[in-house]
C-alpha cells in the first residue's frame, strides 16, 4: 500500500511541475508573429467551445447567441462569411430535409484542445475533431471527419470555422 501511495505522490508531483511551466513549441511564419511560439490554452476556453457546441447540436440557437461575441463570423468550408441568422437557417433547411427523408446525423467528439499563440491578445484556438455519420432510410451510410475551429476571446466566441474530410470505408 505505501508502494502506491508513492507512486501517486511522485505522479502528482511530476504533473504539478509540469503543470506550472507552460512550454512552447512550434514556430510562427506570419510577420507579425515570428517571436510566438505555440502554448496550451486554458480549460475554460474548451468548456465555452464545447457548450456552443452542444447548442449547435441540440439546435439552441439563443444559448449559442448567448456564448457568442457581438463580432462573430462563421466560416465554412467554402471560406464565405455568414452570421448566426444564416447558420440557424441553413441548419434547420437541412434538418427539414433529413426528416423528410427519414435520414439520421449522429456526431462522436474525438478530440479537443486549446492553443495560445499570442499570450498577450487574450484570444486562445479551440481545435476540434468530430466524426459525423450519416444514414438515409435505406440505412447507407456516410462517415466523414469534422475539424472545426473556434476562436475564444473573454468567454466568448468570436469565430467558428470547419472543414470535412472523408473517411474512407474498407469495401472503397
Amino acid at each position: 500500500m505505501k508502494k502506491l501511495n508513492i507512486k501517486y505522490f511522485i505522479a502528482f508531483s511530476v504533473l504539478l511541475f509540469i503543470g506550472c511551466d507552460a512550454p512552447t513549441v512550434g514556430y510562427n511564419t506570419y510577420d507579425w508573429g515570428k517571436d510566438y511560439k505555440f502554448s496550451l490554452g486554458t480549460d475554460e476556453s474548451i468548456e465555452t467551445a464545447m457548450a456552443f457546441n452542444k447548442a449547435w447540436d441540440t439546435r439552441d440557437f439563443e444559448t449559442m447567441n448567448e456564448l457568442s461575441a457581438d463580432s462573430i463570423r462563421f466560416y465554412g468550408g467554402d471560406g464565405i462569411l455568414r452570421n448566426l441568422d444564416w447558420v440557424q437557417d441553413a441548419s434547420l433547411r437541412r434538418d427539414s430535409v433529413r426528416a423528410a427523408n427519414g435520414a439520421t446525423l449522429d456526431t462522436e467528439l474525438k478530440h479537443v484542445y486549446s492553443l495560445v499563440i499570442n499570450p498577450e491578445s487574450g484570444y486562445e484556438i479551440v481545435k476540434t475533431h468530430f466524426v459525423y455519420t450519416f444514414k438515409d432510410s435505406l440505412e447507407n451510410v456516410n462517415n466523414w471527419r469534422q475539424f472545426e475551429t473556434f476562436i475564444v476571446k473573454d468567454g466568448k466566441i468570436e469565430r467558428w470555422s470547419g472543414s470535412g474530410q472523408d473517411i474512407v470505408e474498407e469495401t472503397e
